[in-house]
């Protein structure tokens, strides 16, 4: 059977298409897919320093663990940065900081497929709140799993994990109004 050549083109694209996305997969030797580009969180908006953190700065941040149990009922070991520490470098209000208009601003967290949650700054400040907001980057020792790191917050107090951001990218500080 013989192809016209729109019909030609279309097999040459297709077949084009099938090979590049072959590229992105192990291949018949077993070498990995090409990595995926370094972890990075940007941290913006009401703060005198907006950054984006690499994954090698926050991996040199203290860490510190958390015992807690997810919305399946398992206890689990997460392990990464106190949020506050990481709105301390930014520059965001905190301690006595955190007084008159300052107490209307809050943390807006938001994750790779645009969901979002945000956090009083007095929740995440050691001088207001009993609990510690962790950026987690390990659970039970290992990497946090795809579907929800490379970063997530976890808010150990919280009955209903609805503000457990997975796969943070970014924390803006904003006005509420």
């Amino acid at each position: 059977m013989l192809l016209s050549i729109a019909g030609r083109r279309h097999l040459l694209a297709a077949a084009l298409g099938a090979g590049l996305a072959m590229a992105t997969l192990p291949n018949a030797y077993g070498q990995a897919a090409p990595a995926a580009p370094p972890a990075t969180l940007r941290l913006e908006g009401l703060v005198t320093t907006p950054r984006t953190f690499t994954a090698a700065e926050l991996a040199a941040l203290p860490h510190i663990e958390q015992k807690t149990t997810d919305k399946e009922g398992k206890q689990h070991v997460y392990r990464g940065v106190a949020l506050r520490e990481v709105l301390h470098l930014a520059g965001a209000p905190e301690g006595k900081g955190i007084h008159g208009q300052v107490l209307a601003e809050a943390v807006l967290a938001t994750a790779a497929d645009g969901y979002q949650a945000v956090f009083a700054l007095p929740e995440i400040d050691v001088d207001f709140s009993p609990q510690t907001i962790l950026l987690a980057d390990r659970r039970d020792g290992q990497p946090l799993p795809p579907h929800d790191g490379p970063y997530q917050l976890i808010v150990p107090l919280e009955k209903k994990p609805a503000r457990w951001v997975r796969q943070v990218t970014s924390l803006r500080v904003v006005k509420v109004q």
